[in-house]
This record gives structure tokens, C-alpha cells and sequence, in this order.
């Protein structure tokens, strides 16, 4: 899955099919969703496939806009008089996950969005979080903060987006060194984010 970001005005070709949460571009797909034996009961898709996000197509638009998919679909218009000149703005829920991500002990959302700015060919993702009463979490940190000296940023694996034991588990393709963005990124990862009650932070090993 191989993705390139549009920057103002520019796009840069993908080398796969299939998200979004700045001139770099971040992508990738998750739509497994997980649930274990003692864990709180599973959110239902369907309940996000028709809801309103606000999305900032993993910072390209920092402040944001409002994106009403239905289906699982939304196209926004954009203003292609100002900055970055997109006209508009195509917005997917490309998989979920269910767990208990904040500790009390009901069942949360983990939500992958695609957003791809038109004209271009470009896709974006961020994965927004929300809790048992709908209200947001946050969102993940973007896959660019886990670039390190890769050429581009790692990307989601598809039915890689997973909860538990109070983390969201995110399975990521990462970029080698003698990876090329034609063929994409080789090196699977995993990445594991807990919430501390403010933002999501890394675990590591």
C-alpha cells in the first residue's frame, strides 16, 4: 500500500489501493475489528458509517471541516480559491475497531478515515478515537511521527486495527531502506498507542 501525499496544488501517485489523521502524505487501511473473551461488547459498525467527523485529512486542512458520510461516504466541498486549492474533499470510514481504550470498562470506538483532496490522487488517513457515549478522545498521532529516516511514513495494514488489553494495536507496513514508493513499503511493524487520559501515547518495548 503504497501512498503519496498531495502538497498545495500538487499530487504525487499511489501505488495501492486503500487512511488519515503539512506536505507529507500518510496512508494505509485497517477494517478488522477485535473482541476477546472478558472484553466489553463491540461497537456496531453500521453506527459509523453515517456520522458527521471533523477531519483535518491529517493536517493538510489544520482547522478542520466537517465531513457527513453516509454509507460510509462523504464528498465535501473545498474552497479552491485558498490554500491548499482543492475543490473538494472525498471522505471514507475504511474500518473500526471496538475495546475499552479509556479504562472504564465500556466498549470505544477506534475509527480509520480515508480523505483524498481533489484534483489529485492522493489519499490521507487518521484514526480518530471516541468513547462508549460517542464524545471524542483524540485522535492518533499521524504514521509521519513514526517516519524516523524512511523515505515516507509507514502505512496500515488492511484488518490490522485491533484493541487490546486497553491499547489500540495498529499492524503497519513500514518503509526499508532499499524500498522504492513505486512498489511500496515491505517491513511489517506494529505499533501500540494507550490513552492516558489526555492523548494517546506510544508504548514501547
Amino acid at each position: 500500500m503504497a501512498r503519496s501525499r498531495p502538497g498545495p496544488g500538487t499530487a504525487r501517485s499511489r501505488g495501492c489501493a486503500v487512511v488519515c489523521v503539512g506536505c507529507l502524505l500518510v496512508t494505509g487501511c485497517a477494517t478488522a475489528r477485535r473482541t476477546g473473551a472478558g472484553q466489553p461488547p463491540a461497537v456496531p459498525t453500521a453506527g459509523w458509517l453515517d456520522r458527521t467527523y471533523l477531519v483535518t485529512c491529517d493536517g493538510i486542512v489544520p482547522q478542520g471541516f466537517s465531513a457527513s458520510v453516509v454509507g460510509g461516504h462523504a464528498r465535501v466541498p473545498a474552497d479552491g480559491s485558498r490554500p491548499p486549492h482543492y475543490d473538494h474533499y472525498d471522505v471514507a470510514v475504511t474500518g473500526t475497531a471496538s475495546g475499552d481504550v479509556d479504562g472504564d470498562g465500556a466498549s470505544d470506538a477506534v475509527v480509520l478515515l480515508e480523505c483524498s483532496p481533489q484534483p489529485s490522487n492522493g489519499i490521507l488517513q487518521e484514526v480518530q478515537v471516541f468513547s462508549s457515549t460517542g464524545d471524542t478522545l483524540g485522535t492518533l498521532p499521524s504514521p509521519r511521527t513514526l517516519q524516523a529516516q524512511a523515505p515516507l511514513p509507514p502505512e496500515y495494514d488492511a484488518a490490522g486495527l485491533s484493541v487490546r488489553d486497553g491499547e489500540i494495536v495498529a499492524a503497519m507496513t513500514a518503509y526499508a531502506p532499499d524500498d522504492v514508493h513505486a512498489s511500496g513499503p515491505s517491513r511489517p511493524v506494529v505499533v501500540r498507542w494507550r490513552f492516558d487520559g489526555r492523548e494517546f501515547v506510544r508504548v514501547s518495548f
